[in-house]
């Protein structure tokens, strides 16, 4: 593994507390033409826009700096949010209140060329693009991505298959080995935020409590503000209130009728908090068995409440229908996030909770709720 020189200059941490500051963002997105820009927050929440004019721009907005969050500037023209054939958003640090951005556009694809006066961000950058990972994994894609073409597009033939897995497997093997790289700097360099972001982004994939708490206890005190540390302490929080033994974070949000309904109204009976959504096959597969579960046992203090994350009202109105569920139905709203409270991120998923508010178990499906329903309820 090539050994990565780094100046002193880029290691001194950002130990600053995050504070709010009126920031100028400036700059061109060479190609763009007159088109909107919105600056967004990490949560990816529009802060400000603005309307270009032949790609050039300037946004003056408060903004939380000193913690090193990502912000994005979105180009809507160029197409949706999230899953997308194309890119139409760059990110970037900011730790500074003059900020210079140059990027271009290419095919609806938005690339950063550089960004100025946030030295946090070039110290990120530097580090980034000093890892020798990097290097071979951008010299490994193309054979996939070619590889990848020629099976799922040209034939699928067991020898493109072999052709395939084969490039598959030596681009895992170089993602590993940046990982690797990146937790190497990690005792060199504790008081180092912009290490930190990185560690936090490629190296804790998890949701394994004592191995989070192990992670955070390698950074300096001094840089615990940062934004994707503090992101995992409070994922920590999260996944302690929900386990086993504790009591069932309360929320409240609307029924079908449009009534609010809180947790708190089940308390005196056994409850199975249930996530699902009209979309979600294997949610529509387990619906039966939690009707029957309930069926069989609501006479005995049991009942259920549904939570569905779906985003079309209409959907979730007609599957409740059709899947025959009499219990209470709510839908997930994103400005509580009761799936992020608690740390659903797959459905079917679900909590059995005991008349006195406690979590008593997880994750039941199938034979396997009936069996813990005969347990707990006598």
């Amino acid at each position: 593994m090539r050994k990565l020189w780094i100046g002193l200059c880029l290691l001194l941490a950002v130990a600053a507390k995050a504070q709010v500051k009126k920031v100028s963002i400036e700059g061109e997105i060479k190609g763009l033409g007159n088109q909107e820009l919105m600056l967004l927050n990490v949560d990816q929440r529009v802060i400000e826009k603005t309307q270009t004019r032949e790609g050039k721009f300037k946004i003056i907005a408060d903004m939380e700096i000193g913690d090193m969050r990502y912000y994005y500037l979105y180009a809507p023209s160029l197409g949706p949010l999230g899953p997308s054939m194309n890119i139409p958003v760059i990110s970037f640090f900011v730790c500074g209140t003059q900020v210079q951005v140059e990027a271009s556009v290419k095919e609806k694809n938005m690339s950063i060329s550089s960004v100025k006066g946030s030295p946090c961000n070039e110290t990120y950058d530097k580090l980034y693009k000093g890892l020798a990972a990097n290097m071979a994994i951008e010299a490994a894609s193309k054979p996939y991505n070619e590889a990848f073409h020629l099976y799922n597009t040209v034939a699928q033939t067991p020898e493109n298959k072999e052709k395939l897995s084969a490039a598959g497997k030596e681009l895992d093997k170089l993602f590993r080995q940046k990982e690797e790289e990146i937790r190497a700097l990690i005792p060199k360099h504790p008081k180092s935020m912009p290490v930190a972001v990185m560690a936090s982004l490629y190296t804790i994939s998890t949701d394994d409590v004592p191995v989070m708490e192990a992670f955070l206890k390698q950074f300096d005190p001094s840089i615990r503000n940062c934004y994707y540390l503090k992101q995992i302490q409070q994922k920590i929080n999260r996944l302690n209130s929900i386990a086993i033994g504790q009591k069932a974070p309360d929320f409240e949000l609307k029924d079908l009728d449009g009534k609010a309904v809180s947790l708190n109204d089940f308390r005196g009976k056994y409850l199975l908090l249930d996530f699902w959504a009209s979309w979600c096959g294997p949610c529509r597969k387990e619906n039966p068995n939690v009707v029957k579960a309930y069926d069989g046992y609501k006479a005995k203090g049991f009942t259920v409440l549904g939570v569905s994350l779906d985003s079309k009202e209409a959907d979730w109105r007609k599957a409740v229908k059709e899947d025959g569920m009499p219990w209470v139905q709510v839908i997930n709203d994103r400005n509580s996030n009761v799936a992020g409270l608690y740390e659903v991120k797959a459905i079917p998923s679900n909590f059995l909770i005991d008349p006195q508010g406690k979590i008593i178990a997880t994750h039941l499906r199938g034979a396997e709720l009936e069996k813990a329903l005969e347990k707990f309820i006598k």
